[in-house]
């Protein structure tokens, strides 16, 4: 699966959306990753949502970017969005916390489990509306590897088939939502950056993600690139109009006063190494 595809597929649904249709989306109840991804049912199910409540293991900065658009449009249409992950093993990128932070801000209610002694391995997405309800629950963290090119086992039912339960699985997600987690507060995030070690297991995710990687937009901040320029947001919001940054080689960040920039090499489409500070 490639970024062409989710395009081609993209411009469908938008179409659907458009002439109505997406109210007879034909969904799959089971979805295992070889004939539809997940991905494409939940862009409908985003679309259809009033209320969007989502509990991951794990965020990478990947599946965090395919579905950032969705939840930015359904935000604007007033729908409440909230996400609950966990830190377990390191797996959760710092980047995909800022991410959703610096897009998204306030509006959406971000938190992490807090209890250290018990590990911490949902994946479900659930969806509300005046008519209905549904819930996604299966194997697929928010990756972009889980939502589309991995073997990923999830399944779909509507509250009004098994209302028992789906309350069961909403009622749970509220006791962990609401008691047994933390939200990500800008401390929080500079915490977490701070402790966080990159985890071995982390390059297995990342190697099914390169294909995505492959196929973006190349001049476009990743990984500590975007915790900077959450924090230039931060500061330029508070009113300040000036600013310095000293990256070690890797980071690339280049921040000029008022303006924010990132210096690309035309030739790799890649950050220019060795900018350790700026005047």
């Amino acid at each position: 699966m490639d970024q062409y595809h989710i395009k081609e597929d993209n411009n469908q649904i938008e179409k659907d959306v458009s002439t109505n249709s997406i109210y007879d989306y034909s969904y799959q109840n089971a979805i295992t990753g070889d004939s539809r991804f997940l991905y494409y049912q939940l862009k409908v199910s985003i679309l259809k949502a009033d209320k969007i409540d989502i509990i991951v293991s794990f965020l990478m900065e990947s599946g965090v970017r395919l579905i950032l658009e969705d939840l930015i449009m359904a935000i604007k249409r007033g729908v409440r969005v909230r996400i609950l992950t966990g830190n377990y093993l390191g797996i959760t990128q710092p980047s995909a916390l800022f991410l959703l932070k610096k897009e998204l801000g306030n509006q959406v209610d971000l938190r992490l489990y807090s209890n250290p002694n018990k590990s911490f391995h949902p994946k479900s997405y659930i969806f509300h509306n005046k008519k209905e309800g549904e819930i996604y629950i299966g194997s697929s963290n928010l990756s972009y590897g889980a939502l589309t090119s991995s073997i990923e086992w999830n399944y779909r039912f509507k509250r009004s088939s098994n209302i028992g339960d789906f309350n069961v699985f909403y009622s749970s997600f509220e006791d962990l939502f609401y008691n047994h987690s933390y939200e990500v507060t800008d401390k929080v995030l500079y915490d977490y950056t701070k402790n966080w070690k990159k985890p071995n297991v982390s390059k297995d995710f990342e190697r099914y993600d390169l294909q995505e990687d492959k196929a973006i937009e190349m001049f476009r901040p990743k990984g500590a690139q975007i915790e900077a320029l959450y924090s230039l947001d931060k500061s330029r919001s508070e009113g300040f109009d000036k600013g310095l940054v000293v990256a070690a080689t890797g980071a690339r960040v280049i921040i000029v006063t008022g303006c924010i920039n990132a210096l690309e090499s035309r030739v790799s489409g890649t950050f220019i190494e060795n900018n350790s500070c700026i005047a």
